[in-house]
């Protein structure tokens, strides 16, 4: 009966112990695991929660950072306004498989990404879409017949309501080539390349002239032996949506749709009629760009004409070894601040090679005004055109600056009903709107005369946007620039190391 009592006392006891520690630890390792495994179960979900929704609003809004160190792909605050501004739908097709951009070359790969920025900032408003041209014959068929040419593989059309534009891949580069010397040019060369991307600028001019109300007409005078065959000249007028012409004032009028003549280096005169033409087009409110070249002296029918707007062209070629690129008819001018124009332009150089001065005489009504936006430097002078062509020096009878070497005329009328009529004229010089002034991105050529057009026409759908370069631009260092660092390289500084050198010889032999 005791073997019994201590049969089932102790040793059962014990068992009785042991197994409850190993449930207490069994449930404990099932509560943390369970917990663990929910908490397992809610990160999951969140982090696939928050992939949706990061997914969503990148679709929606812009998040990708742009790391290129050029910023290609930034967009500038008047795309931003140009998209806030929207009050109907865009489509942008592109006439190609969207794999053909979005997994294809570079140059195609920039344009792709640019898109989505496009259509994210766009809210809806703006819609991307991918078009076979050969699985889709009748809607290629149909853009040919609205835009009348003829269309090619990876196109892009931008389109609304009220009209449509085509784009080109091509187009959205600028390009440079490299002659035989290995300079390199902007123009006709051995060797193309690109240089910089100017999407942004081509897409956003797009979006403006497929949805603004108007198109206006911008028409080079011609007849006269003029130079008007600059590209970049057109480029940048397409860039204000303007449509742009060719005119032959002796043989028709004036359209009623033009709103800005150009008037490039005629080398002949124009006769009254013609003269009589541009009155009439002045007072109807038209504005006018004048870039007289620097061997285009014989024009009384077209002095008379500046005259009554209170300017008249110099003889001379303007000089200035202190302030100028390379060599002294290269004149770098110093630019007046006018808001209107030079509000939102950045800090560059200008050049003016081979400029005239531009005088102004009083001689104009009432109602002008006249402004200089661009003169010559105080160390400037001004040489006669036979004298200049042999001799860069300056001489005792040559005219000292500071010289105007760009003024704006503007003039303030009011119709039969009281409405108010302004007309402007932008007096330049010819070797300011060059091919090779206006694609050189070291320069303020371009920015400057985008700026002044849209200024002019008062023209609110014109944009200027600068490209973004591939490489660094060109260093245009001013004549009196280049002679400080000579004399700080290969004088100064090698003086001050000579100097530091015994020095410290004379220190080391005291020690």
């Amino acid at each position: 009966m005791n073997k019994k009592k201590n049969e089932k006392n102790i040793p059962l006891g014990t068992d009785v112990a042991l197994i409850a520690e190993r449930e207490e630890i069994q449930s404990r390792k099932f509560k943390y695991s369970t917990i663990a495994a929910v908490f397992s179960a809610v990160f999951i979900v969140a982090v696939i929660a928050a992939n949706v929704l990061i997914g969503y609003l990148t679709d929606r809004f812009v998040f990708e950072i742009d790391l290129t160190r050029e910023k290609l792909f930034e967009i500038s605050d008047v795309t931003l306004d140009v998209i806030a501004d929207l009050e109907e739908p865009v489509t942008i097709t592109v006439l190609s498989e969207e794999t053909s951009f979005q997994n294809g070359s570079t140059l195609l790969g920039n344009i792709y990404e640019i898109f989505q920025r496009y259509i994210a900032l766009g809210a809806g408003k703006i819609t991307l879409r991918f078009l076979n041209p050969l699985a889709n014959v009748g809607e290629t068929d149909r853009y040919k017949q609205m835009l009348g040419t003829d269309l090619s593989e990876n196109d892009i059309i931008v389109e609304s309501s009220k009209r449509v534009k085509r784009l080109t891949p091509d187009g959205m580069y600028t390009r440079a080539s490299q002659n035989l010397n290995g300079a390199e040019t902007s123009y006709s060369g051995s060797t193309e390349y690109y240089v910089g991307l100017r999407a942004e600028q081509r897409i956003s001019s797009a979006i403006l002239f497929v949805t603004g109300d108007d198109v206006a007409k911008a028409a080079w005078i011609y007849g006269h032996d003029e130079n008007y065959s600059i590209s970049e000249f057109d480029t940048l007028l397409n860039y204000s949506n303007f449509d742009v012409i060719t005119l032959r004032l002796l043989q028709e009028p004036i359209p009623d749709d033009v709103a800005l003549l150009i008037i490039s280096a005629p080398a002949a005169d124009y006769n009254k009629d013609e003269i009589a033409k541009i009155d009439e087009f002045l007072l109807r409110g038209g504005d006018m760009i004048v870039a007289m070249g620097p061997q285009t002296l014989n024009h009384p029918n077209l002095d008379a004409l500046f005259a009554e707007w209170g300017v008249s062209y110099g003889t001379e070629i303007i000089y200035d070894a202190e302030q100028c690129v390379s060599i002294p008819h290269n004149v770098v001018p110093d630019i007046a601040v006018f808001q209107p124009i030079t509000e939102n332009l950045p800090r560059q150089y200008a050049i003016m090679p081979a400029g005239r001065p531009i005088n102004l005489t009083s001689t104009q009504g009432g109602q002008i005004g006249l402004q200089t936006l661009m003169s010559s430097s105080a160390t400037s002078y001004a040489k006669a055109y036979e004298d200049a062509m042999g001799d860069f020096a300056q001489n005792p009878q040559d005219a000292v600056g500071p010289l105007n070497m760009m003024v704006l005329a503007e003039r303030m009328t009011t119709d039969k009903a009281n409405v108010p009529i302004r007309s402007d004229i932008l007096f330049t010089n010819a070797g300011f709107v060059t091919e090779s002034a206006l694609t050189e991105n070291a320069f303020l050529n371009r920015v400057y005369l985008g700026a002044a057009i849209n200024y002019m026409a008062d023209y609110t759908d014109g944009l200027v946007i600068p490209d973004k370069d591939f490489q660094s631009s060109v260093l245009s260092i001013l004549g009196w620039q280049s002679r400080t660092v000579l004399i700080v390289l290969v004088l100064i500084l090698p003086l001050v190391i000579i100097a530091l050198g015994i020095i410290i010889r004379l220190r080391r032999r005291h020690l």
